[in-house]
């Protein structure tokens, strides 16, 4: 027993035996459809939202440390003249305790 492997052809209609058509539905479609361009999708962000990237950026960017307070304060301790009082010391703990219980 032998078969035949008929060669497969794009866009013209398929011969020889077992060849499979395209549906006549599918033919007619391909013939009337007009193309449609591809479409795009496009975002605009208000003008909050580009302030906060832009922020956002910064932050990132930035080092977290305040450069010049700090050569300020390794000056003064330097010097012996950095003095904290205990009150200021006091507000400032009680201060981080809030913030980090809520």
């Amino acid at each position: 027993m032998s078969n035949t492997i008929q060669k497969f052809t794009s866009g013209a209609a398929a011969e020889g035996p077992g060849a499979a058509a395209k549906p006549q539905a599918a033919q007619d479609m391909s013939k009337t459809t007009p193309a449609v361009p591809p479409q795009t999708d496009s975002v605009t962000l208000s003008n909050a939202a580009q302030a906060s990237t832009a922020l956002l950026a910064a932050a990132r960017d930035a080092s977290g440390i305040d450069q010049p307070n700090v050569a300020a304060i390794k000056s003064a301790l330097a010097n012996g003249s950095y003095n904290v009082s205990p009150e200021t010391l006091a507000q400032a703990i009680s201060t981080v305790l809030r913030e980090t219980q809520a």
